[in-house]
């Protein structure tokens, strides 16, 4: 287990395979935070703000919705999605509020059980322009036949060009010094589109979140842009449109 907060950092990336090949690549961070230290006190020893605007700044109402801390809404959501052991440390993976702005595709919560092993992944899937989110829980098992891959089928709507009758193919080994998540969406078989993050992790001080502040001042306007901008890419290589299930269902 990763202890204590940190800040992860390196690319982001996609790949569709098809009907149409088309891939990017981008530099990337973000924080690893520990959910049961999350304060004004411990926060602010690294360069965070705490519920209060500013250049980084954790707020609780980005997250998993409810009037308890962070780590308990985690445990309780694990236990709704069909988790059975005891979830005792939550680790978030975020890039956080940036200058009083928060979108992520794409949050993280690492769970270790009271050995300090790697048990679950609670992955908060968002899309946009809709504003939906959905939540996938990975049961991690080292004791299985093909350890760090799991595979289900598709239950949320993120891109419009991606249909939903997919099954999604997930690689997730434990988080150490080097980060690494993936998912392949997979149709008939065959891998169509992937997406991942490769991250290397840093020590988070002043000095390094001013550093990385410096270097990417609007993350996260940067990615909602990024998303437009790639799709009309899509868009003009002809890439087929899948409408949103509550489209169809109108």
């Amino acid at each position: 287990m990763q202890a204590g907060h940190a800040v992860y950092c390196g690319v982001v990336g996609h790949k569709r395979f098809i009907p149409k090949p088309h891939g990017f690549h981008y530099t990337y961070h973000a924080y690893w935070l520990d959910c049961e230290a999350l304060s004004t006190e411990s926060l602010s020893q690294v360069g965070i703000n705490y519920e209060v605007f500013g250049a980084i700044s954790y707020r609780r109402r980005d997250y998993l919705p409810g009037n308890n801390t962070l780590s308990a809404a985690v445990q309780n959501k694990v236990r709704e999605l069909g988790g059975v052991k005891p979830v005792v440390s939550v680790y978030l993976l975020t890039p956080l509020a940036n200058w009083g702005y928060y979108f992520s595709p794409i949050t993280l919560y690492y769970c270790y059980d009271s050995d300090g092993a790697f048990c679950y992944l609670l992955a908060e899937v968002s899309n946009t322009p809709w504003n939906e989110r959905h939540y996938y829980l990975q049961k991690i098992d080292s004791q299985s036949s093909d350890p760090g891959f799991y595979q289900h089928d598709k239950a949320f709507h993120v891109s419009p060009f991606n249909p939903m009758d997919m099954q999604y193919r997930w690689q997730i080994p434990a988080p150490a010094s080097e980060l690494y998540c993936s998912i392949t969406n997979i149709k008939a078989q065959q891998a169509v589109f992937s997406a991942w993050i490769k991250l290397k992790r840093v020590t988070l001080n002043n000095a390094n979140r001013r550093r990385i502040l410096i270097r990417h001042p609007w993350q996260n306007v940067q990615v909602m842009w990024r998303i437009y901008w790639q799709a009309l890419k899509l868009f003009v290589k002809r890439v087929p449109l899948h409408q949103h299930p509550k489209s169809r269902e109108k």
